[in-house]
């Protein structure tokens, strides 16, 4: 695995679940080309501003959602928010190795510790941490580096492990069932672990 993948999509935002549950069912439909940038630039399905930030949005998320099945797709944009949160936050996950391994080991060593709050130095020193394990992390800009500090809180807080990106107060969730089963069923028992902190 080299950096970007470790990296994965984490630049492109938050959890975006409203976003993500119309992408998902666009993908059920499995659309072609001409379909898919009907539906995101001239029926404009995510409500954006810009046919740029309309096409960048709906990117990452399919990006994100690019290793789950149908079944998963149907439960992302059909499910409860918390089944559609949650669904979206493991995808994220999947597709960025890093964020889930800050779950595993920062979070969790949090919990463990029974400290209230994450603060922002518990990121740095994961990414210092991260890149002797991948030096290009250390070369990447500095505006690179703190959007994806911004990004990967966004979405520990959209995911509901800390109560906002401000705070940082750390607060229990409980992985769902149906997202439990879904995962087992993708052979994710490693995502779980990662969200069961």
């Amino acid at each position: 695995m080299n950096y970007k993948e470790y990296l994965g999509d984490l630049i492109g935002g938050g959890l975006m679940i409203r976003e993500s549950q119309l992408v998902a069912q666009l993908l059920l439909q499995k659309p072609d080309k001409a379909a898919w940038d009907e539906a995101i630039i001239q029926q404009n399905i995510l409500q954006k501003r810009s046919d740029a930030s309309a096409k960048r949005n709906a990117a990452t998320i399919r990006t994100r959602l690019s290793g789950v099945n149908d079944e998963y797709l149907e439960k992302l944009a059909f499910g409860n928010t918390e089944i559609s949160t949650q669904l979206m936050f493991a995808a994220t996950l999947m597709n960025s190795t890093m964020l889930a391994d800050f779950m595993r080991t920062v979070v969790l060593d949090a919990k463990r510790l029974f400290r209230q709050s994450l603060d922002s130095s518990d990121w740095e020193h994961f990414w210092l941490q991260r890149s002797r394990l991948f030096p290009e992390l250390a070369t990447m800009t500095e505006s690179s580096t703190y959007k994806i500090a911004q990004v990967a809180m966004k979405c520990v807080a959209d995911a509901g492990y800390i109560e906002s990106t401000r705070s940082k107060t750390l607060q229990n969730v409980y992985v769902q069932p149906d997202v439990r089963a879904l995962l087992m069923q993708l052979g994710r028992e490693d995502i779980i672990s990662a969200m069961e902190v």
